[in-house]
């Protein structure tokens, strides 16, 4: 088939020449695209259902209406950003290092979404109680991408919204880079959780996040006055907090980037009887554990992250994070990578502690701290140690339908990444779409003894 432009060009010729081209032919011309990224605009109704079914290949050019303060905001922009956040956001490349791929073995099951059904019973899903193939649950929430891995083999791949070799941005799933290095410096005797933040980080000694043990700050169980819930409004904390990342406009009132932001924050005090039972949720707790990492690893963050576990998962490709005017990176939320590059990450957990190239990066005995059910609660989970776990599993998820969901005891790993388009990054149900995709699946894998052994 001719290129559109050579048709056009055709057509000019022959009617230049005195010529005409045949009705029929002219009938051929495929329609104006419905949806090109470098067509769309703020403000578009959401699409719920935009992978669904076919679309077009189109998704090239930057959008001309994308700024620093609508790409995050507006659900259509951010489709772009979610795959092309280096182009949006100041971002620095992780390297994979030199060593070899390491290379997932094939169980693959290509009908697994389709013969897998689940009844999903939140009454403000358009289709609730109903059992529904998992594609269609799945599809309601856009996911762009879904893998899933059991004992080192994959089982499914597809990717409905995306490139298999595009990096995706993984959103408030980059929290559990923290789960990894807490763990590792646990393990080794360099930190102990019971002890304050300002005990690492002196910076802080006198301020509002100085007097928090640091475990209530990684079990999110540490509240202060930034209200991540208020994305939409310009001069909310949440809008500074992403101003000091370089998320945002630059205003001119972080020139200390993050970490002069986080010294700002004010302890609040939790409502009587909530102590230790209601998650606490900010990314700013986030980054405060960063800080003390790099306090207690004497490095840049980024730098510690990449030869402690990113070099050690024999991924395909270098991953990035976004990074303030310091080079201080968004821990609680600024990784990208590839979806096969997430899987190879969660085998640390789903080895207990050992990376894809046998290098150890926590001890056991910290996987089982992560899943011990203690944590203030989230739904029918427990916030742990920047992850969140239900019996054996263990997971994190990002706005916009991102997802690391592992269970060591099964072997089984489900990494998905979404474009939710809804301004918010999600509606009240799309988050418990994906953690009932993951535990449905682990338990038809289990039940069916599929990639049983490793």
């Amino acid at each position: 088939m001719h290129h559109p432009c050579f048709r056009l060009l055709s057509c000019a010729l022959l009617a230049a020449c005195g010529l005409a081209m045949p009705h029929a032919a002219r009938a051929e011309t495929p329609p104006a695209s419905p949806w090109r990224w470098d067509d769309i605009r703020p403000g578009r109704e959401p699409q719920l259902r935009l992978f669904a079914g076919e679309h077009p290949a189109g998704f090239l050019r930057r959008p001309g209406d994308l700024t620093p303060d609508n790409w995050f905001h507006d659900g259509h922009l951010r489709g772009y950003a979610l795959l092309n956040l280096g182009d949006v956001v100041r971002s620095v490349d992780l390297r994979r290092g030199k060593g070899p791929v390491y290379m997932f073995g094939n169980a693959r099951v290509p009908k697994l979404l389709d013969d897998v059904t689940a009844v999903f019973d939140e009454k403000e899903f358009p289709r609730a109680g109903k059992p529904l193939p998992l594609r269609e649950l799945l599809s309601w929430c856009n996911c762009q991408g879904i893998l899933v891995v059991r004992h080192g083999k994959v089982v499914f791949e597809e990717y409905p919204g995306m490139d298999p070799a595009q990096r995706h941005h993984w959103m408030s799933v980059s929290k559990t880079t923290l789960n990894l290095l807490l763990g590792k410096l646990v393990s080794e005797g360099k930190l102990d959780l019971r002890k304050q933040v300002a005990d690492y980080v002196p910076e802080l000694k006198g301020k509002g996040y100085g007097s928090f043990t640091l475990q209530e700050v990684a079990d999110m169980d540490a509240d202060v006055n930034m209200d991540e819930r208020n994305y939409h409004d310009p001069k909310s904390a949440f809008w500074d907090f992403g101003r000091s990342l370089g998320w945002f406009g630059d205003d001119g009132q972080w020139p200390g980037g993050n970490k002069q932001y986080l010294a700002t924050l004010s302890r609040l005090e939790k409502p009587a009887g909530e102590d230790g039972e209601k998650v606490r949720y900010t990314s700013s707790n986030s980054q405060v554990l960063a800080w003390v990492v790099e306090k207690v690893a004497r490095e840049p963050f980024t730098e510690y992250f990449e030869h402690a576990v990113w070099r050690h998962l024999g991924a395909v490709a270098d991953a990035s994070v976004t990074v303030d005017r310091h080079g201080f990176p968004f821990v609680g939320g600024g990784y990208s990578s590839t979806l096969r590059d997430l899987a190879r990450y969660g085998t640390i957990w789903a080895n207990r502690g050992v990376a894809p190239d046998g290098t150890r990066v926590f001890a056991e005995s910290w996987l089982k701290e992560n899943t011990s059910g203690k944590g203030p609660k989230l739904r029918d989970y427990r916030y742990r140690n920047q992850s969140y776990s239900k019996g054996g599993a263990i997971a994190h998820q990002g706005h916009s339908g991102q997802m690391l969901w592992v269970n060591p005891a099964s072997g089984v790993i489900v990494a998905t990444f979404g474009s939710t388009t809804t301004p918010s990054g999600g509606t009240s149900w799309s988050r418990q779409v994906y953690l009932l995709a993951a535990e449905t699946i682990d338990r038809h894998l289990r039940d069916r003894k599929i990639a049983e052994q490793p």
